[in-house]
């Protein structure tokens, strides 16, 4: 019982603290799974706790107890036993089959024993002599005293409630894990992918503002090519430029558009762009064409860069499967060879 107590004591005490702000989760969990961590935690304790309250406390016989005997054959049992109400101890009872009064002898091999040991011997050896003089053909018969001292056997409770709560509580916990993993996952996707659009992107908005347009007009003409031809999944750079036309066109000033802009797509890449585009607005400078320019030939050299990584990357992952390969065909040539050679 008390590994419900402390998963619900856990469960409860984190809640608290998340909701406090003690606990900070941030990058390792929303509040959607942290509510999915708690109810499947709680349900599974609630289900665990349950069983273990119909099944899983120990029953105590003070006055002895009885063993049926089965004619498949003998087996054994489990129970605790309490000398004179001291602490109690694991013991294993074989009863024998039915209708057969004593036990076939076999040979026991001596070895050292422990006092524990010893006094289990004694303990199982004093049980035998008890049955054989109850002379009971259909039950095993565990004694009240031994030596002129009490017993107590106790029947271990069923711990499927306690080991359903504890798996409850790491499902809980590793779908936890699961969730923020799959969130970095496509953070780290989106942040590539931003990668990815921002040379070309920044070409078209030069090549654009080069043409006579202004940076409004550009992004307005890149926003609806992009809402021409969207793709199914979108791009994230490009959606952040058609937020930015929408925020424009309801009201928000093109300055305020434009660092909304850069805090939307949270790349220090996109944050130069918006602050070029900042300053053009604030200071009219004439060379921002130039400067877009520079940033257009140094990102595509990033983008370059990148795609040689993640070549690398994937040559990298790609060997396993080579050397798969090489084992088989080994395997194919060789076999055969082997087979051949010692067929003759």
């Amino acid at each position: 019982m008390w590994v419900h107590l402390v998963i619900f004591i856990v469960a409860a005490g984190s809640a608290f603290a998340w909701k406090a702000g003690w606990l900070k989760l941030d990058g390792l969990a929303d509040r959607e799974s942290v509510r999915w961590f708690l109810i499947v935690a709680v349900c599974g304790n609630l289900v665990g706790m349950l069983l273990t309250l119909t099944s899983g406390s120990s029953e105590v016989y003070t006055n002895g107890y009885r063993l049926e005997k089965e004619s498949t054959g003998a087996y054994t049992q489990e129970f605790q036993v309490a000398v004179n109400g001291e602490d109690t101890e694991k013991v294993e009872i074989q009863v024998p089959e039915k209708e057969s009064e004593e036990s076939p002898a076999s040979e026991e091999t001596v070895k050292e024993e422990t006092p524990e040991e010893s006094r289990k011997k004694e303990l199982r050896e004093a049980i035998e002599k008890y049955n054989e003089e109850k002379e009971d053909p259909d039950y095993y018969y565990l004694p009240e005293e031994w030596n002129g001292q009490k017993l107590e056997w106790q029947k271990p409770g069923d711990n499927t409630g306690t080991l359903i709560a504890a798996l409850s509580f790491f499902a809980a916990f590793v779908l936890l894990l699961k969730k923020a993993r799959e969130e970095q996952e496509a953070l780290a996707k989106r942040s590539e992918q931003l990668l990815m659009d921002y040379p070309p992107l920044l070409l078209k908005f030069t090549l654009l503002i080069q043409a006579g347009m202004t940076a409004r007009r550009a992004f307005q003409k890149m926003a609806a090519d992009y809402m021409r031809t969207k793709p199914a999944k979108g791009r994230f750079a490009y959606e952040a430029i058609v937020t930015a036309c929408h925020e424009m066109d309801s009201g928000v000033s093109e300055l305020e558009a434009y660092r909304r802009f850069g805090e939307h797509c949270d790349l220090m890449k996109y944050k130069t762009f918006s602050t070029i585009l900042i300053q053009n607005l604030q200071k009219g400078s004439q060379r921002m064409a130039d400067l877009l320019e520079k940033e257009a030939l140094e990102a595509w050299d990033e983008r370059k860069r990148k795609a040689r990584v993640l070549g690398e990357a994937a040559a990298t992952k790609l060997l396993v499967p080579m050397v798969m390969m090489l084992v088989v065909v080994m395997a194919i040539i060789m076999i055969p060879a082997f087979l051949s050679f010692y067929g003759q």
